[in-house]
């Protein structure tokens, strides 16, 4: 088979795949197509690029998946978790139209300008991207784990756009499900009177060499709606840009337990919605801290239209995103939100549908976090794994 409008052959294969004969490499295109050959993701992007290659992904970003724990580790694996190809067919297979790859690419860049990005970190970038086109998924490169930029943002500023520099000219020409994220949960001392002008810097770098590529932008304190709606300022006069903002409330319930989090969210045995059908004791970490103790006396006493543990504290951030699209008229997306490992599973699939709920009855796009680590809808086993029933219900059904 020859495909007039790309000028790539076809081999005829079983099922819904094709194989396109690209510069004498055999690439799978098209639904399913995640074990591309023995093409390399050089390869495979060249094709891409030059419309060669196919895929049915689109930037709509309606329902992703982050990838969370894996390349954004200080070097992917020492999380406890490699993403491998299949499991961006597993993820398309369940429903999910793109996936956000959280990326620690600061840690494998000179620290000199023209802060060249290592090669090795470079090719398994090419890879992410080659294996969601390759499955007809979206992909978000997301710049995460900058904790140096938070401590010393304006040292590090032009380091970051000398970054974007590069990335927007690597990936120039690639299918418009590409999508970039400036930086994750800028916080510490990246406040929103330095983040801004340095948004706007990295911004217009990737503009001059990519003008109409689609661009993540969120404000500051971990990405918060607060932020999104009281101190984020976009760049004018640019259509391809999306706000984006987080969202984990209440974290006494979703961050439950965690021993990486604060004494106060140490208490476990916290249901969705609350009231809880037994009152909760905090722990004493949490008892002590007057905002905690606060929480937990309503939480075991108020009822579910007001309980802090309920659906108003999901509801209350979600109108404050709305209120930021409302007054700018730009495109918001959820780029994350998840129930903690540490919940039971039926309180977290709650929590789940009623986030997604709410996004999308506002027109949000989402990325639930996150695939298989602490917040997991998929439950990894050796070298395969299973969506857990009820999670994969409330995200896709």
């Amino acid at each position: 088979m020859h495909d007039k409008h790309s000028g790539a052959k076809y081999l005829p294969t079983a099922g819904a795949r094709k194989v396109a004969v690209v510069a004498g490499v055999a690439l799978l295109v098209g639904t399913g197509a995640g074990a591309a050959g023995c093409a390399s993701a050089a390869d495979r992007m060249e094709a891409y690029k030059t419309g060669r290659a196919q895929t049915h992904a689109t930037a709509d970003l309606k329902r992703g998946m982050n990838f969370g724990d894996a390349m954004d580790a200080p070097n992917e694996g020492e999380w406890g978790w490699t993403i491998s190809a299949s499991d961006f067919k597993v993820v398309r297979e369940a429903g999910f139209d793109h996936v956000r790859v959280p990326m620690r690419i600061s840690s494998h860049a000179a620290a000199r300008a023209p802060y060249a990005i290592d090669r090795p970190f470079l090719r398994r970038m090419d890879w992410a991207i080659a294996e969601a086109l390759s499955n007809d998924l979206g992909i978000i490169i997301d710049m995460h784990q900058y904790v140096p930029m938070m401590a010393a943002p304006k040292a590090h500023a032009d380091r970051l756009v000398g970054l974007w520099r590069q990335i927007a000219t690597r990936y120039r020409g690639l299918p418009r499900a590409v999508v970039y994220e400036v930086l994750n949960e800028p916080t510490n001392k990246l406040t929103a009177e330095i983040w801004n002008p340095i948004l706007a810097r990295a911004v217009a770098a990737i503009r001059q060499i990519d003008p109409d590529r689609l661009i993540i932008v969120e404000g500051a304190h971990w990405a918060s709606a607060k932020d999104l709606r009281d101190t984020l300022a976009v760049p004018a006069g640019d259509p391809n840009l999306i706000a984006s903002f987080h969202m984990y409330a209440p974290m006494y319930f979703t961050h439950q337990g965690f021993s990486w989090m604060e004494p106060q969210y140490q208490t476990r045995g916290v249901t969705f919605p609350g009231p809880p059908p037994t009152p909760v004791t905090p722990v004493a970490g949490a008892d002590a801290f007057p905002e905690s103790h606060d929480w937990f006396e309503r939480y075991n006493r108020e009822p579910p239209g007001t309980n802090p543990g309920g659906p108003a504290a999901i509801i209350e951030q979600m109108e404050m995103a709305k209120a930021f699209a409302d007054r700018t008229g730009l495109r918001i997306y959820l780029g994350e939100f998840g129930a903690g490992v540490n919940g039971d599973t039926a309180s977290r699939a709650r929590w789940v549908r009623t986030a997604r709920d709410e996004a999308e009855k506002r027109g949000f796009g989402w990325g639930y976090w996150d695939f298989c680590r602490n917040f997991a809808a998929y439950a990894q086993l050796g070298f395969t794994g299973r969506w857990i029933p009820e999670m994969r219900a409330a995200l896709v059904e």
